[in-house]
Order: structure tokens, then sequence, then C-alpha cells
């Protein structure tokens, strides 16, 4: 079945904007047939489509069930601010690979300049749906490499992955690590006084292999990585 993200009235959930014209005119589905909705919480909603109108679509709920897909622990990438293109595809993976949210910052060698957050949030959406997620996550907007830093406190662990770094992450370092924070610099790293300062922050220094990776590969990798060992 198809999800789309609605609003609950009642029994019933209502599919507008972007989704409702996904619904009747892109999928051209028709009343009767089944959907997942989801309302940005825990929950699958399993509905019936009721009414298709001019503007919206009315669905009626038949079953609730909790949503698998939801990760077990909250993972925060904080990525150094890449191309905006690299930044897409990043944040489309944060959400499939399990990333309760998204803080992007700027260092300095990364790029200055903002996001569109209208475009990142149809991209959040996006993901979800392709992942079964239920759950929206956030993207915060960028911060200073200094406001990043200041974020880092009261995390299980920090996770920096780190082109100079020999050691691979340990799946020791993450048992019973429930809050747990992800560091990916963009396409030119970090200086070496910076990652001295995120080091000296808590943050554990990591190595992605004997290859450079570039900055969406990387973050790619170490959610990839973060996510299998932790079970998220």
């Amino acid at each position: 079945m198809k999800r789309f993200f609605g609003q609950r009235q009642g029994d019933n959930i209502i599919f507008e904007g972007s989704e409702f014209t996904h619904i009747a005119r892109v999928l051209r589905m028709k009343e009767g047939e089944r959907v997942i909705a989801s309302l940005n919480d825990e929950n699958d909603y399993y509905c019936s489509l009721t009414e298709i109108g001019k503007a919206r679509a009315v669905a009626r709920i038949e079953k609730v069930e909790f949503c698998k897909a939801l990760p077990k622990h909250n993972i925060v990438l904080f990525q150094a601010m890449p191309k905006r293109e690299y930044f897409e595809s990043i944040v489309t993976k944060a959400v499939e690979l399990g990333a309760s949210k998204v803080v992007p910052f700027k260092c300095e060698w990364s790029v200055n300049h903002d996001y569109k957050s209208e475009r990142i949030t149809q991209i959040v959406q996006t993901a979800c749906k392709q992942c079964e997620r239920s759950r929206l996550i956030e993207v915060s907007p960028v911060l200073s490499f200094e406001n990043m830093l200041n974020m880092l406190k009261g995390f299980d662990i920090i996770i920096f992955a780190y082109e100079k770094e020999n050691k691979s992450l340990d799946q020791k370092l993450l048992e019973k690590k429930e809050n747990i924070a992800v560091i990916v610099g963009c396409e030119a790293g970090f200086t070496p006084e910076e990652a001295e300062k995120i080091i000296s922050n808590g943050g554990v220094s990591i190595s992605l292999g004997n290859r450079i990776l570039r900055c969406d590969t990387a973050a790619l990798a170490t959610l990839a990585v973060v996510n299998i060992l932790s079970k998220n």
C-alpha cells in the first residue's frame, strides 16, 4: 500500500496539498482503495479512501499499528555544510539510515550558504515514505561551529569520522548507548584546530578506511556503521 502524510479529523484522515495531488492526479486513485496514513507520530494508520474531491482526499481509519521502521535510538547527524546537492543526498540517506535529526553547521572550509527549508521538508517527507517511517525527522537551521560544539553536551557518545584516524568503530563503544551524535565534515574536511576541538569536547574519532570519501559518502558510511552496530 502507498503511504501518505495527512491530518486526522475524528476517525478520518485528510490529505491535502501535494499529498492530495499525488493521490488524485498522479496515481489517479479511486474511492475504496487502501492506503497507509502517517500523522508524524509513532503509528501507521491503515485506511480506505472514502472521498476524492477537488482539493482534498478523505480516508477512514480501519486499523492502527505501531510503525516498525522507527529507529530505536536517538542518532543525531552533525553535518558540516556541503554543496547543496550533497546536502540533499545526505538528508535523504540520514532518514533511511535511522537518524532522528540532522544538524548542519558551518566550519572553516564549509560552504557558506543556508538551505531551502521547503525543499528539505519535501525531501524528508519523500524519504520517510520510501523507508516507511511514520515520523518526520527534524533538520535544524545551520549553526556556527561553536554552537554545534555546545550541542554535543548530553550525548552518550560522539562519533567523529576523521580522515587522519586509523581506528575503526568498535561495537563495544555503542553498547547501551541511546543518544548518539555523529559528526561528518564537508568536502574539504576540518582544520586540525577544529578536529582537536571536536575531540576535546568528547568526540571519538574513527576511520572509514584507507580511501578518502566524498562527504555524502562519508555521512552514509558512518550512519550505516552506527545503525548496524547499535542495532538501530
